[in-house]
């Protein structure tokens, strides 16, 4: 979702609302009310991703969410979807963890020729905890902890080769620390500043958010850097029952994308 990717995706140890379906499962503990998020890039006009997720607190510190992700290209030749069914609760006082159930659907065709299908599962386990107070978190994921797929092949002959494979296991390690600079004023309710730093597979990822809450809805200024692709930068407003994000994003080889975001809380 554009707001992690506005801080350069340092997010495992931050996040509390839908986006913990894909950063960090464990994170959905922490929510306080319920959410819908929705999500859309489209990469150079050739690739497109959206995601839609709702989470939902069924007690304090427990909550459950869904997700449906999808990614295809303009010509429909490789098309992908995750269904994801998410858990999260508070082991202790300050420790969360949280689970994600995937199920895999992908097609690759050849104009309007299939050539291949597959299918499969995968699981995600996510960690927060809260050393001292919760103003500092330190997030752990292991994303396709356990994972399996199974492919089939289509051949012009009819036959068909059918392989199986585990996705390839991932971890992110991260910590998070915010830090309050309010101001007693009237039209200025509170203003935080959010630091994160993260190692996701070996890769150093930092970022930043100022977020400042006054009269007429809540703003945020977001500030990233991922060391294997570049800059990061995005902006968010969130007003009543709605939150907008904007990402900027750099990519490998010098290509720059944007992502889109919604969240309704209902």
């Amino acid at each position: 979702m554009a707001g992690p990717a506005g801080m350069g995706s340092a997010y495992s140890a931050a996040t509390q609302d839908t986006s913990a379906l894909i950063w960090n499962p464990a994170g959905l503990a922490r929510l306080p009310t319920p959410e819908i998020g929705i999500s859309y890039l489209d990469l150079h006009g050739v690739l497109g991703y959206s995601f839609v997720g709702v989470a939902h607190p069924i007690r304090k510190g427990q909550t459950v969410g869904a997700a449906i992700l999808n990614s295809s290209d303009i010509e429909g030749i490789s098309q992908e979807r995750i269904v994801m069914l998410s858990a999260a609760t508070h082991v202790w006082k300050r420790l969360c963890i949280g689970i994600n159930a995937k199920y895999f659907s992908t097609s690759v065709n050849l104009e309007q020729m299939p050539l291949g299908r597959g299918a499969g599962w995968g699981t995600d386990l996510g960690i927060q905890y809260a050393p001292i107070t919760d103003w500092i978190r330190i997030g752990i994921v292991f994303p396709n902890l356990f994972s399996n797929l199974s492919y089939h092949r289509l051949e012009k002959t009819t036959s068909k080769s059918i392989y199986n494979e585990s996705l390839l296991r991932e971890w992110r390690v991260g910590a998070a620390v915010k830090i309050n600079l309010s101001s007693d004023t009237p039209d200025r309710k509170s203003d935080v500043l959010l630091a994160a730093f993260e190692i996701a597979n070996g890769v150093p990822l930092i970022g930043c958010e100022y977020r400042s809450d006054v009269r007429y809805g809540e703003f945020a200024l977001r500030l990233g850097w991922r060391f294997s692709d570049g800059l990061t930068a995005g902006f968010g407003y969130q007003r009543g029952n709605i939150g907008l994000d904007y990402a900027f994003v750099n990519e490998r080889y010098g290509s720059q994308t944007s992502l889109f975001s919604v969240r309704l809380f209902y």
